[in-house]
């Protein structure tokens, strides 16, 4: 019974095939969640009238814009993973090492976008929001970083090019959010908090000047 089992296993799904994907649906169960959990901080607001309560609704105004954005960036990360992984033939354990490394600040990005959006006017809510921003990126980076290693063998060979693409691609959002900390330090808040828009700026300049042509 037990030999029928590995067979099986051999004909369907090498260990080393079967250990891939479970850091992949692991990960994946994990940035579902995290986006799940971003919603419980929006409550409905008391009213006293079939229309509702005005100054309520207003108040929501700042969760519901923390959220937004924090969907928006956690599925940059997300949409980043999926290219960094789409390619990958074996498993690697300093990669899953890395991969889990990486969870662990997208697990607190549901706390620092609760916190921040309470009030986001607030310069030292947004400023952990940042830096744990900050610490997403330098994760993803290092998770990248161990996937390219040894000329992409884990992903069947990749150019110098290719990888220095993939390296500065996965440095944006770490970019964007320590201008958005240097502009907070320089007492800027409001255009500290539009410095994410950068993200896309880099990811459309790297896309012009580095991808490698297919």
């Amino acid at each position: 019974m037990s030999d029928s089992g590995e067979s099986n296993v051999t004909k369907y799904e090498t260990i080393d095939e079967r250990l891939l994907n479970r850091v992949i649906f692991f990960t994946d169960a994990v940035f579902a969640i995290v986006l799940t959990l971003m919603v419980l901080d929006l409550r409905p607001p008391p009213f006293n009238s079939p229309l509702g309560n005005r100054a309520q609704m207003l108040s929501m105004a700042g969760h519901f814009f923390a959220m937004a954005m924090s969907f928006w960036v956690i599925g940059v990360f997300w949409i980043a993973h999926l290219a960094t992984t789409r390619r990958l033939r074996h498993f690697d354990w300093l990669t899953a090492v890395a991969n889990l490394i990486f969870m662990f600040p997208i697990c607190l990005l549901p706390f620092a976008t609760a916190w921040w959006g309470q009030d986001l006017s607030a310069p030292f809510p947004w400023g952990m929001y940042c830096a744990i921003m900050m610490v997403c990126s330098a994760a993803n980076l290092g998770l990248v970083a161990a996937v390219t290693r040894d000329k992409g063998r884990l992903m069947g060979g990749i150019t110098p090019r290719d990888r220095l693409y993939r390296i500065v691609r996965a440095a944006s959002p770490g970019v964007a959010f320590g201008v958005s900390l240097a502009l907070l330090g320089a007492h800027q808040l409001s255009l500290s908090q539009f410095a994410w828009l950068l993200i896309p700026v880099q990811i459309f300049v790297y896309e012009r000047t580095l991808k490698p042509k297919a």
